[in-house]
């Protein structure tokens, strides 16, 4: 098994390396500094509202698929709009009138920015929590 220790020569010297993960599970910069304490605390708080209020407006968008179908019909080309989503395990198709079809893909559109911000600021909380060493809640 490798040692973590730095080489004999860089020892001597007064130099250290340091495996990056084990030694950032010995930092603790942050318990020493209050301001900075503070400063993430305060980030961390930011993002979990800014969290449950993304969480808030994505319910109230509508979630799924807009697909447009063809249809031929007596020499006669059709096409209407069709919601695509599921409801538990059921896959629902929802017909959509032409005229709220682009009021409908504005809606799911915003529902997808608002889940790659969710995820991001799911990943910007999990890791202001290792920093604080808090929990998740």
């Amino acid at each position: 098994m490798e040692s973590h220790r730095a080489p004999l020569e860089l020892r001597e010297k007064g130099l250290a390396i340091f495996h990056h993960k084990r030694h950032n599970l010995s930092m603790k910069v942050v318990e020493k500094d209050k301001i900075i304490s503070g400063m993430l605390r305060d980030e961390l708080k930011r993002c979990r509202e800014m969290l449950a209020g993304l969480q808030k407006s994505i319910a109230a968008l509508p979630k799924g698929v807009l697909n447009e179908r063809k249809k031929h019909y007596k020499k006669k080309a059709y096409s209407y709009y069709s919601l695509k989503y599921r409801d538990g395990k059921q896959v629902v198709n929802k017909h959509i009138p032409n005229a709220d079809a682009p009021e409908l893909a504005k809606k799911l559109e915003q529902r997808k920015k608002s889940e790659r911000e969710v995820r991001a600021y799911k990943k910007k909380i999990d890791y202001l929590s290792k920093i604080l060493k808090t929990g998740k809640g």
